[in-house]
């Protein structure tokens, strides 16, 4: 299910989803969300229901392979998609599964009408009214939210000669770096931006992220004394100290 990806810029949730319902991934999906026995499925929900922490992949994964075993890959990949299009909106998931519901009902043609209401009422119970699930996406939002992400970094080192008048013979030369930031802007779209920097400012790089490593490790120990969760998101290295 890519159509998150391919479409451009920030849609409207409505339009999103009549263009997700009309995917052949989706349908893909969606048989396979059928095609669970209903005694597993409701086992499955039964379990969702009861978790109260925050459910990143993994997590759900080994959630859901207590039930399914073999076919849990490929269950949890379709949760987790689909959460990736219910929780991340301005509207509570309650109201985002009502238009979810309405665009399967309206647009789906290549389910009966009692396949339609099986997915709708499957799809409420594995992804729209999990709270682990609604947590997690919450945590991966507010960590979104803010500015700009770093996607990778480069110091790249060089060595400048200096000529002489002629160009015929090298007096000298130095050494320079250029710190080069690839980054996706909150818009979404991607951008870089090259700089020179200095011998000293390398140094004192090298000295910043020690001590915000060091900082994170003391947070997080101090969430962790405090009894306070801490997701998985793409902010840190994982929940808990590392």
């Amino acid at each position: 299910m890519t159509i998150k990806r391919v479409m451009f810029g920030n849609p409207p949730f409505q339009v999103l989803v009549h263009h997700l319902v009309r995917d052949d991934d989706f349908l893909n999906d969606a048989r396979c969300i059928l095609d669970l026995d209903e005694e597993v499925f409701l086992r499955l929900a039964a379990q969702l229901a009861t978790v109260d922490a925050f459910l990143d992949y993994s997590r759900l994964e080994a959630l859901v392979n207590e039930t399914l075993g073999d076919e849990a890959r490929r269950i949890a990949s379709i949760i987790h998609k689909l959460s990736e299009i219910l929780h991340p909106t301005d509207m509570d998931a309650s109201d985002a599964m009502l238009v979810l519901e309405k665009s399967i009902e309206d647009n789906v043609n290549k389910l009966s009408d009692e396949e339609k209401q099986t997915l709708i009422e499957r799809i409420r119970k594995l992804v729209a009214e999990p709270v682990g699930i609604a947590k997690q996406f919450k945590a991966q939002q507010l960590v979104e939210a803010i500015g700009s992400e770093l996607d990778d970094f480069r110091l790249i080192c060089d060595i400048r000669p200096i000529f002489d008048r002629s160009r015929e013979q090298i007096e000298g030369a130095f050494p320079l770096a250029t710190l080069r930031l690839e980054y996706t802007k909150p818009d979404g779209e991607s951008a870089v931006t090259e700089m020179r920097i200095t011998e000293k400012q390398i140094k004192n790089f090298g000295e910043e992220i020690e001590n915000a490593s060091l900082k994170f490790k003391m947070i997080k120990k101090l969430l962790a004394n405090k009894n306070i969760s801490v997701p998985k998101t793409k902010s840190t290295l994982g929940g808990g100290i590392s």
